[in-house]
């Protein structure tokens, strides 16, 4: 497609890629120019040029010897776990060495690892998603120094699995920082909060905002017209275009094909009758008129999504090889397809992502579940395939009780998990409790359910998923005792404290095993002591110790941050007994952690007066001036 009026954003281009790769001529002297990052967003809806710029972007980087890594979002992969930021890195794993990333990236490779597809233990403490986010920006600070000049292209970002663009929401931002480029291409109307989120992440940064693309004009129109084709063109002509599409180039591109195909002059008669009468129904009647072949070879590629290949999509759709050689052609002609027939395992893509999600809701709904039945198989038995490929397949077909796809869900559900990707494992697990698992194991199930819904940030499913766990015929004294004290958690972080309290007691007296009531005993004591009311004088300072629970559970920076304020307000002397300067020194920490450097050195502060006020110079003074830095 051509780049017709988007002067101001090659423009952009230009600048930006000079900056990271200068003008691919040899400096003056001889050295090496200083590289500046940069970040570019070009929004609008389908089919006004993004991927088109974004294209630009990877041919003028690569001509000045960059490294460009791409990756597309896709309306079939959204249920994977990073599913976009393994594709930005596949073509660099290869060349990783990890002991050598170990030892460059030290604890921060263990964090960045799963969401990569690096290899990696199993954490001994689950990560939270914040963690692998951070993780996953050095990664990109080390690759982007290691394979310099590098760029980071993501298209249809709106399309991005959740974790992956809750990556690139805090990453985007800081990229102008780093010696690297990223460009981002996403309809910022699509309705999902999180790409709300990432739009006006964008908007309110300090990098160029983002570049609404707007429709051609009719001169623009006309020359694509002259350059589609032949003869002289007519202006009434190209406005009629223009009018029938909108000014969309991609809607004026595949108009002027059909006129083309048509053998229709570009001048009166209008090509009104080119436009199909219902966009809905128009690309089904195109896959009809070319064959059944065609039809079910579009079919399996839709299924198959970024993991289709002619070989696979022929060996879905059922097809022999020829004939799916055939149909690929035939495809391609047709402007469906966007690769040749028979590359071997290079991708098979559709001309344009949208096409497979009109594709895919075309398919009659009972084959649709099958061809997922069938793509999960097929890539079950293929060597080397990545799990959540295969899961995200089994996530469509009927439940029948199989306790082998209940087991596969939660491994899947486990590796998003470690990865830091909790709602996809939420999926999973909702997805293995419908199957349904086994009596045995549905208490377990429960409860990785509801922990996954907890770390999702919903302590209210968290509450209805251990509340059914309790209820399970087959939950043993060691099921009740982790799901207790994840119960009293999400209460509590749902406003319940008191019920919190309760629950807990009644499971004390509940209790049987002498082990298991002394751990939920010891459990108790710990809420009372956070929750409830002293009566004496001198009450433990309940503020303080909730804003540092809160802060070592993971909860929300906004809550860690109510609860310091709470602390504070409450009164955090330093010089108290028998309480001392650690409670205050905890709520200092909680500011530091959840980026307040500002008010947790006014409490160090004033904590450092109130000491010399008093003649403290032990550890009170000792620990106040330790936080600050100062010698």
């Amino acid at each position: 497609m051509a780049l017709l009026e988007r002067e101001a954003e090659l423009t952009a281009v230009e600048h930006t890629v000079t900056a990271l790769c200068g003008t691919g001529a040899p400096a003056a002297d001889g050295g090496t120019a200083e590289r500046a990052g940069g970040l570019l967003a070009f929004t609008g809806a389908l089919g006004l040029g993004k991927t088109a710029l974004l294209r630009e972007i990877q041919a003028r980087v690569s001509a000045r010897g960059g490294t460009v890594l791409y990756a597309c979002g896709g309306e079939q992969e959204q249920e994977i776990g990073f599913h976009l930021v393994r594709r930005l890195l596949r073509p660099l794993l290869p060349a990783l060495d990890e002991r050598r990333l170990r030892a460059e990236l030290g604890s921060w490779y263990d964090l960045a690892a799963p969401a990569a597809g690096l290899p990696a233990p199993d954490p001994a403490v689950v990560p939270h998603p914040r963690g692998v986010r951070l993780a996953l920006d050095r990664l990109f600070a080390h690759l982007a120094e290691r394979h310099a000049p590098l760029a980071v292209l993501v298209d249809d970002v709106h399309w991005a699995d959740p974790a992956s663009l809750a990556w690139l929401t805090g990453f985007a931002p800081r990229v102008p920082e780093l010696p690297l480029l990223c460009a981002l291409g996403y309809d910022p109307r699509e309705p999902r909060p999180d790409v709300a989120a990432l739009h006006s992440a964008l908007e309110n940064g300090r990098a160029e905002p983002p570049y609404g693309l707007a429709e051609l004009s009719t001169d623009a129109v006309g020359e694509l017209v002259r350059g589609t084709c032949a003869g002289e063109t007519d202006t009434a002509f190209a406005r009629e275009c223009r009018k029938l599409t909108g000014g969309n180039p991609l809607a004026v591109t595949e108009l002027l094909h059909r006129v083309q195909a048509a053998g229709i002059e570009p001048h009166p008669p209008r090509p009104v009758e080119l436009a199909p009468a219902s966009p809905d129904g128009e690309l089904l009647h195109r896959l009809e008129k070319l064959g059944p072949d065609c039809v079910r070879l579009s079919w399996a590629v839709a299924v198959l999504g970024a993991d289709a290949t002619l070989p696979f999509a022929a060996r879905v759709a059922g097809l022999r090889a020829e004939a799916a050689r055939g149909a690929a052609d035939r495809l391609r002609e047709a402007r469906v397809l966007d690769a040749p027939g028979g590359a071997g395992d290079a991708p098979l893509p559709f001309r344009h992502p949208a096409l497979a999600g009109e594709v895919y809701r075309a398919i009659p709904a009972g084959i649709r579940t099958a061809l997922h039945g069938q793509t999960a198989a097929a890539l079950a038995a293929t060597p080397g395939t990545p799990r959540g490929s295969s899961v995200r397949h089994l996530l469509e077909v009927h439940p029948d009780g199989d306790p082998v796809l209940v087991d596969e869900l939660r491994r899947a559900a486990h590796e998003y998990t470690r990865a830091g990707a909790p709602d996809a494992a939420y999926r999973c697990l909702g997805r293995a409790l419908r199957e349904p698992p086994t009596r045995r194991d549905r208490p377990d199930v429960l409860y990785e359910l509801a922990a996954a819904a907890f770390r999702s940030g919903a302590p209210a499913a968290t509450v209805h998923h251990l509340r059914a766990a309790l209820e399970e015929p087959a939950c043993d004294a060691e099921q009740r005792l982790r799901a207790v004290r994840l119960l009293a958690r999400a209460l509590s972080r749902t406003g319940r404290p008191e019920e919190a309290l309760r629950t807990l007691e009644a499971e004390v007296r509940r209790a049987t095993d002498p082990t298991g009531r002394e751990a939920l005993r010891a459990e108790l004591g710990l809420w009372r002591a956070l929750h409830s009311a002293a009566d004496d004088e001198r009450p433990p300072p309940v503020p303080a110790l909730r804003a540092w629970y809160a802060l070592r559970h993971g909860e929300p920076a906004d809550t860690v941050l109510r609860l310091a304020e709470d602390a504070v307000a409450a009164g955090l002397p330093w010089t108290d007994d028998p309480w001392g300067c650690e409670t205050p020194a905890l709520v200092v920490r909680a500011f530091l952690h959840c980026g307040r450097p500002d008010r947790a050195e006014h409490l160090l502060r004033q904590g450092i007066a109130a000491c010399e006020r008093v003649g403290l110079h032990g550890e009170h003074l000792a620990l106040a001036r330790t936080l600050l830095d100062r010698p």
